[in-house]
């Protein structure tokens, strides 16, 4: 896979003056590192759609939007009609059949369900009052923290141990405290991390 992929690298920018879908292909495995900035300011240029088209022999065509009404549209309108099919399935075998991976019917119910106690009144003001406690008591004290010692944060990680202690506080009823000035390692959010990132990796293999 390794060389694989090292060929089709080098093919690329080898003939990157030569066809717009080697140059897409080879823009965006240069800009892997930093693919969330890149697709952000790819998207802005084309005005919130893009078409991209990789190598014919790739498989690597698709539409990418950031447009709130085609959001609206494939993700909850009409999404019956935008099914995740076999690939992608098979890429999300770690999620089970959650309502990240699940299709069809099965996405329908989770979701139903996810939406009742969402739009639960209760709920509504338990999230808010966690989300509340989270911030008073964990990410204003550590930014606080970092600033009057000197030392820089990652922001980045930060609100990602933010969200996550909030999930966990919403969903569980814990508080793993992966938002603190220690910033500690918690197993199963280095699981949940690790996962995103072989989930990823997986997408971009298939794709290539």
């Amino acid at each position: 896979m390794i060389v694989a992929f090292l060929f089709i690298f080098i093919g690329c920018l080898w003939s990157f003056k030569r066809s717009s879908r080697t140059r897409m292909l080879s823009t965006l495995v240069l800009n892997a590192h930093q693919l969330h900035e890149f697709a952000t300011r790819v998207l802005q240029k084309s005005r919130g759609t893009l078409e991209f088209k990789g190598p014919w022999f790739a498989k690597m065509d698709f539409i990418i939007t950031s447009d709130p009404m085609n959001v609206h549209y494939i993700s909850s309108k009409n999404f019956s009609n935008y099914p995740k099919g076999p690939d992608l399935r098979m890429i999300l075998e770690p999620f089970g059949d959650g309502v990240f991976a699940a299709d069809g019917n099965l996405w329908k119910m989770q979701r139903k369900m996810i939406h009742s106690v969402m739009k639960h009144n209760k709920f509504e003001s338990a999230l808010e009052k966690t989300i509340y406690q989270k911030l008073e008591n964990g990410l204003i004290p550590v930014l606080d923290h970092a600033s009057e010692v000197g030392i820089k944060v990652d922001l980045q990680d930060v609100f990602q141990r933010f969200t996550f202690d909030n999930i966990c506080m919403s969903v569980l009823g814990i508080d793993p405290n992966y938002l603190s000035f220690e910033f500690p390692q918690v197993a199963y959010a280095n699981a949940f991390n690790a996962t995103e990132q072989a989930v990823f990796i997986a997408t971009l293999c298939q794709r290539v």
